[in-house]
Protein backbone atom coordinates (compact mmCIF):
# COMPACT_ATOMS: atom_id res chain seq x y z
CA UNK A 1 0.00 0.00 0.00
CA UNK A 2 2.88 2.26 0.86
CA UNK A 3 4.29 1.77 -2.68
CA UNK A 4 1.02 2.77 -4.04
CA UNK A 5 0.88 5.98 -2.45
CA UNK A 6 3.85 7.05 -3.37
CA UNK A 7 3.47 6.53 -6.91
CA UNK A 8 0.34 8.36 -6.66
CA UNK A 9 2.11 11.22 -4.63
CA UNK A 10 4.46 11.32 -7.42
CA UNK A 11 1.88 11.23 -10.46
CA UNK A 12 0.45 14.16 -8.13
CA UNK A 13 3.21 16.21 -8.12
CA UNK A 14 4.25 15.87 -11.85
CA UNK A 15 0.77 16.95 -12.49
CA UNK A 16 0.66 19.86 -10.41
CA UNK A 17 3.94 20.99 -11.05
CA UNK A 18 3.48 20.54 -15.02
CA UNK A 19 1.78 24.30 -15.56
CA UNK A 20 2.06 27.61 -14.08
CA UNK A 21 -1.53 28.87 -14.49
CA UNK A 22 -3.61 28.34 -11.17
CA UNK A 23 -5.87 25.94 -12.56
CA UNK A 24 -9.50 25.11 -10.95
CA UNK A 25 -9.07 21.39 -11.97
CA UNK A 26 -6.11 19.15 -13.32
CA UNK A 27 -6.91 15.93 -15.01
CA UNK A 28 -4.27 12.92 -15.85
CA UNK A 29 -6.21 10.16 -18.09
CA UNK A 30 -3.96 6.94 -18.46
CA UNK A 31 -5.95 4.14 -20.34
CA UNK A 32 -4.64 0.82 -22.16
CA UNK A 33 -5.32 -2.56 -23.57
CA UNK A 34 -2.78 -4.94 -23.78
CA UNK A 35 -5.16 -7.34 -25.95
CA UNK A 36 -5.06 -4.30 -28.42
CA UNK A 37 -1.60 -3.48 -27.57
CA UNK A 38 -2.27 0.22 -27.07
CA UNK A 39 -2.38 2.91 -24.31
CA UNK A 40 -3.08 6.47 -23.97
CA UNK A 41 -2.11 9.03 -21.99
CA UNK A 42 -3.98 12.76 -21.45
CA UNK A 43 -3.34 15.79 -19.61
CA UNK A 44 -5.10 18.76 -18.82
CA UNK A 45 -5.69 22.09 -16.78
CA UNK A 46 -9.54 24.06 -16.60
CA UNK A 47 -9.25 27.58 -15.83
CA UNK A 48 -12.40 29.61 -16.03
CA UNK A 49 -14.03 26.40 -18.33
CA UNK A 50 -11.25 26.31 -20.37
CA UNK A 51 -9.05 23.71 -20.80
CA UNK A 52 -5.02 23.90 -21.29
CA UNK A 53 -1.90 21.85 -22.11
CA UNK A 54 0.49 21.67 -19.85
CA UNK A 55 3.97 23.15 -20.73
CA UNK A 56 5.80 20.51 -21.64
CA UNK A 57 3.74 17.37 -22.32
CA UNK A 58 6.72 15.41 -23.87
CA UNK A 59 8.84 15.51 -20.94
CA UNK A 60 5.90 14.45 -18.79
CA UNK A 61 4.26 12.06 -20.36
CA UNK A 62 7.21 9.61 -20.64
CA UNK A 63 7.70 9.26 -16.78
CA UNK A 64 3.79 9.95 -16.05
CA UNK A 65 3.35 6.79 -18.30
CA UNK A 66 5.67 4.96 -16.76
CA UNK A 67 4.64 5.32 -13.20
CA UNK A 68 0.91 4.49 -13.99
CA UNK A 69 2.34 1.06 -15.53
CA UNK A 70 3.75 0.63 -12.28
CA UNK A 71 0.62 1.58 -10.37
CA UNK A 72 -0.93 -0.75 -11.98
CA UNK A 73 1.41 -3.64 -11.67
CA UNK A 74 1.68 -2.82 -8.11
CA UNK A 75 -1.62 -2.75 -7.54
CA UNK A 76 -2.87 -5.88 -9.67
CA UNK A 77 -0.06 -7.93 -7.56
CA UNK A 78 -1.43 -6.55 -3.75
CA UNK A 79 -5.43 -6.84 -4.59
CA UNK A 80 -5.67 -8.77 -7.76
CA UNK A 81 -7.37 -5.40 -9.45
CA UNK A 82 -7.17 -5.41 -12.87
CA UNK A 83 -8.17 -1.87 -13.75
CA UNK A 84 -7.62 -0.56 -17.25
CA UNK A 85 -8.63 3.35 -17.16
CA UNK A 86 -7.08 5.60 -14.03
CA UNK A 87 -8.28 8.80 -13.68
CA UNK A 88 -6.27 11.30 -11.34
CA UNK A 89 -8.13 14.91 -10.62
CA UNK A 90 -6.62 17.63 -8.64
CA UNK A 91 -9.10 20.17 -7.63
CA UNK A 92 -7.85 24.38 -6.71
CA UNK A 93 -7.17 23.12 -3.18
CA UNK A 94 -4.66 20.60 -4.02
CA UNK A 95 -7.20 17.64 -3.08
CA UNK A 96 -6.16 14.67 -5.31
CA UNK A 97 -8.93 11.93 -6.34
CA UNK A 98 -8.65 8.72 -7.98
CA UNK A 99 -11.23 6.73 -10.74
CA UNK A 100 -10.00 3.55 -11.33
CA UNK A 101 -12.22 1.55 -14.09
CA UNK A 102 -11.83 -1.79 -14.73
CA UNK A 103 -14.08 -2.14 -17.81
CA UNK A 104 -12.21 -3.62 -20.72
CA UNK A 105 -11.00 -0.44 -22.91
CA UNK A 106 -10.99 -0.79 -26.89
CA UNK A 107 -9.47 1.72 -29.18
CA UNK A 108 -12.50 1.88 -30.98
CA UNK A 109 -14.52 3.23 -28.07
CA UNK A 110 -14.88 6.73 -29.09
CA UNK A 111 -16.88 5.54 -32.27
CA UNK A 112 -19.67 4.02 -30.51
CA UNK A 113 -22.47 5.90 -30.23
Amino acid sequence: MDKQLEILNELSRILHFSTEIKYDSAHLEYKFNPEEQWNSFSVWYEKNQQNYSPNDFDKISNKAQELCKKLHNEMQSHTGGDWRKFILTIDETGQAKTQFIYEIQSCMDQFRV
